[in-house]
């Protein structure tokens, strides 16, 4: 059922009907935008997944909510839905104005999808938190005391008086002549529309009634009506006032229903939810807490029950099965044997039906979503030897496992799958992970090679000259670390220093922190679903992301500084042992080797006796001149240039 503004009012009745007679119910969402700027690392903590999230999508828009009730028909004995379609838009006026972001590549995404634009603009309707509806609230009770209150009126400034006194007279001439009932005041700004309801208010009390008319174009107007007797005046002005609180109500809107979810206590289903949760308690119920803690607290006290699909399929005994967890790939899955998917019609008009094809629509994306939570449900309860049919609790045993547990699509495969609302999260351990400074020039293969002798690894890169890189041999760490201690090409710090070292960056003063980030860094992330990311790596695919330039990181710490400053100010800082200085590798120093002999790019060394007294000045000429020489050749050869912006497009 499509639910807009023009209808929701009379929906309101039949959408809480749904929720209380359902077993359980499934939500899903669509957004302006996933991520602005960096995007989650592969081995960030609940904790720092929940930040980036925060800092990085809350001001992107909620369009289109869906919410699909399951409930149970004793007669034929089978589940059906109730699932609706929510088109949503703050609007402004009475409340406040929302700005917010949207993201191109999803905007362009919603319509190659058929999403309606124009509906949502016009017909979408509002919502806002509760702090603002009870800040507005008291502003309407204060507001509605003071028309009757002479003591706050406003002293007519003298260049208005002639204004205010030739439109008092032609309300005087209208209400004289009698020839009609209403006549519009135009061409008036607020001030003057304010000074107007005050003089023309207490001039004409017993014969006229002024208000405010909105036109098509949403100009403005007063509109004066004759009063034909004095209970008209008194009707008049409860009216108006009962006006004010209609569009009170009309603009706290949707907030209304998700606030009937959560009163509910029902389980709340939903499919990869972290960001939809995130968006409904922000957009619906107040801001989020920068504490991950209260953050935890307060999701779980709106939404006792929660179960996520996605994290659901990815355990035993579905993970060996399940080679896609994207929804309609899940569902796919889950409708061929082992498996079935259990019937869930509709009553005609009220839900959907599993011949309607309408992915990426949030009502039919809760739709599947449920369904393809029964058919695992069922697939649990025939291992259990039980009978495959209504849904015994959100508590009962085979879904204790997975209630409270939303999954983190981009830490899945670094043993940080999930985060838990009402217990302790995981605490993997991140000793086989490094933060890795290499040469500008450096692609993957070469550090690939690099580390060729300790096993596969996962590499993520942070930028041009930094990755983080995991060893799939974890007991190879301590190795790694002994083995590259000296070599002058890289530097090489475990990734428990390397966050600690970030922390530190992130507690400076906000204009030290951003001198230090690229010009690339600041710009926002553009994402697509379903589409993996070209540096990536085989172990982590990005959900919503069609290619992105190396120099965007996925980690939630600041951005690593490049070359110069990682190796001399942030990484190299504080170090208990540091290794031996290190020349810049964008620009090596041609006297470096006075200290001790170094390793440069063309495989060359330089030696103490290349310094000897006796060396001629000719002999060191010839030396600057090929180091020129090769610094020339490869800048001609562009290839650093070619590959970063050809890489990211792959």
């Amino acid at each position: 059922m499509e639910v807009t503004r023009k209808n929701f009012k009379e929906s309101l009745p039949l959408i809480s009907e749904s929720i209380d007679k359902a077993d359980f119910l499934v939500i899903d969402a669509e957004f302006t935008g996933l991520i602005n700027g960096r995007d989650v690392s592969i081995f960030d903590s609940p904790q720092e997944y929940y930040t980036t999230l925060l800092n990085g999508s809350t001001e992107f828009l909620l369009i289109q909510y869906g919410l699909c009730a399951f409930y149970w028909d004793e007669k034929e004995n089978h589940y059906m839905n109730d699932a609706y379609n929510f088109y949503l838009f703050p609007r402004g006026r009475p409340g406040p104005e929302k700005m917010f972001l949207c993201q191109s590549s999803s905007l362009d995404f919603l319509a190659s999808q058929g999403f309606d634009f124009n509906k949502l603009i016009k017909e979408g309707i509002s919502y806002m938190t509760e702090p603002t509806e009870t800040r507005l609230r008291e502003i309407i009770i204060e507001r509605q005391k003071s028309y009757s209150n002479e003591k706050d009126s406003i002293t007519i400034p003298e260049e208005n008086k002639q204004q205010i006194e030739s439109i008092c007279k032609k309300v005087r001439d209208f209400l004289d002549e009698n020839k009609s009932d209403e006549m519009e005041i135009d061409r008036c700004n607020a001030f003057i529309r304010r000074l107007l309801f005050q003089e023309l208010g207490t001039r004409f009390k017993n014969e006229a009634f002024i208000e405010t008319k909105i036109l098509e174009n949403k100009n403005r107007v007063l509109k004066v009506t004759r009063l034909k007797s004095e209970n008209e005046g008194k009707n008049r002005d409860t009216q108006k006032k009962e006006k004010e609180w209609e569009e009170f109500e009309d603009a706290v809107g949707f907030s209304k229903v998700a606030r009937m979810i959560s009163q509910s206590e029902k389980l709340v289903i939903g499919h990869n939810m972290l960001l939809d949760l995130i968006h409904t308690l922000n957009h619906f119920f107040q801001p989020l807490p920068a504490d991950y803690t209260s953050f935890k607290e307060f999701a779980h006290c709106m939404f006792p029950r929660l179960l996520d699909t996605k994290y659901m399929s990815s355990l035993p005994p579905f993970k060996d099965k399940v080679n896609s967890s994207v929804l309609q790939h899940l569902f796919a899955t889950l409708s061929e044997p082992p498996f079935s998917v259990p019937k869930a019609e509709s009553v005609a008009g009220r839900g959907y039906r599993r011949a309607d094809d309408k992915a990426h629509e949030a009502g039919y994306d809760a739709y599947v979503t449920g369904l393809c939570f029964l058919a695992m449900h069922a697939h649990l309860a025939r291992m259990r030897g039980e009978r495959a049919a209504r849904l015994s609790g959100a508590d009962a045993a085979p879904l204790k496992p997975f209630l409270n547990k939303l999954f983190l699509a981009k830490t899945a495969h670094q043993d940080s799958p999930y985060m838990n609302l009402s217990g302790a999260d995981p605490t993997p351990s991140r000793d086989h992970v490094f933060h890795l400074t290499f040469p500008k020039e450096w692609q993957r293969n070469d550090i690939n090679q690099l580390f060729s002798a300790f096993g596969p690894i996962t590499l993520q890169f942070l930028d041009d000259t930094s990755a983080l890189v995991a060893l799939s041999r974890r007991e190879q760490a301590r190795t790694v670390t002994r083995t590259f201690a000296n070599n002058a090409l890289i530097s090489l710090i475990p990734y428990a220093k390397y966050k600690l070292l970030s922390s530190k960056v992130q507690q400076q003063p906000v204009e030290h922190v951003r001198d230090r980030l690229p010009s690339s860094e600041l710009t926002s992330a553009v994402n697509t679903p379903d589409l993996s990311r070209a540096r990536q790596g085989s172990v982590l695919k990005s959900a919503k992301s069609p290619g992105e330039f190396r120099t965007r990181s996925n980690s939630v710490s600041p951005p690593p500084p490049p070359r110069k400053r990682t190796s001399s100010v942030v990484f190299q800082v504080d170090e208990t042992e540091p290794p031996p200085k290190k020349p810049e590798l964008t620009q090596p120093k041609l006297d470096s080797s006075k200290k001790r002999p170094e390793a440069i790019s063309n495989g060359r060394r330089d030696t103490a006796e290349s310094e000897n007294e006796k060396t001629s000045e000719k002999r060191k000429e010839k030396k600057k001149e090929t180091v020129i020489e090769r610094f020339d050749s490869e800048g001609k050869s562009n290839c650093v240039a070619a590959f970063k912006e050809s890489d990211s497009w792959d």
